[in-house]
């Protein structure tokens, strides 16, 4: 095939098209992959966009994979003089992960059913989360797959500057929780729902207390996580 590319979702704006994190976060991807094809340019490029149904908005249909690639197909229509190389890559939704750990193993099942057994793999995320997507990818994809973690720094928003102790809190509980999530079928839909949990209850509280919301949800479900 050629390159792989997986663009780690980061919610729902009201609008992609014209939301600062992603438009800073999807146009360094955007220039990423496109040096990697131009050095690379006999191949085709699969880029793989990841995240289900976390819209904040009625009737909460849109899926984070969707809307991160209809942002990137509007970069590519405005930008004809690079058709020859963009011609060349295939934009793919998976659109079933509320979580980083889902991301990686529903990514993983779109490259095996494509019957692609070997190949370079780049995973694009938030900054945060590098050291976690680390761990995860090493344990998830096979030794066929060479895996970079290329991680953004593009959040502006509150989240950014939450405390880094708490940061830190939250990633080592998640970690903890998605390897164990790894043991059996049966935690890993348990690990599912623990998520599909807080995008109901990010729901309830409403977007005008969002972040407020997502800091709250954490604080009570750090000791669950880690246990």
């Amino acid at each position: 095939m050629g390159n792989i590319f997986l663009v780690f979702g980061y919610g729902i704006p009201k609008d992609i098209l014209k939301d600062e994190n992603y438009n800073f976060y999807l146009k360094m991807v955007f220039n990423k992959v496109y040096d990697i094809s131009v050095n690379d340019n006999s191949k085709k490029s699969l880029i793989i966009f990841c995240g289900g149904r976390t819209d904040m908005s009625k009737p909460y249909q849109r899926t984070e994979a969707e809307e991160m690639a209809r942002f990137f197909a509007n970069l590519i229509k405005n930008r004809t003089f690079l058709n020859q190389i963009t011609k060349k890559w295939m934009l793919i939704p998976e659109k079933e992960s509320l979580s980083t750990l889902e991301n990686i193993i529903n990514s993983k099942k779109i490259i095996k059913s494509r019957k692609i057994d070997k190949d370079n793999i780049f995973i694009f995320c938030e900054h945060t989360r590098e050291k976690r997507i680390k761990t995860l990818a090493k344990k998830i994809f096979d030794k066929d797959y060479d895996f970079q973690v290329l991680s953004i720094d593009f959040d502006i928003s509150v989240n950014r500057y939450l405390p880094a102790e708490f940061v830190a809190k939250k990633e080592q509980a998640e970690l903890k929780h998605s390897l164990l999530a790894l043991e059996s079928p049966e935690k890993l839909k348990k690990h599912h729902q623990i998520f599909a949990e807080k995008f109901e209850y990010l729901r309830k509280m409403g977007q005008k207390r969002h972040t407020e919301a997502v800091k709250k949800w954490w604080e009570e479900k750090l000791k669950e996580l880690e246990n």
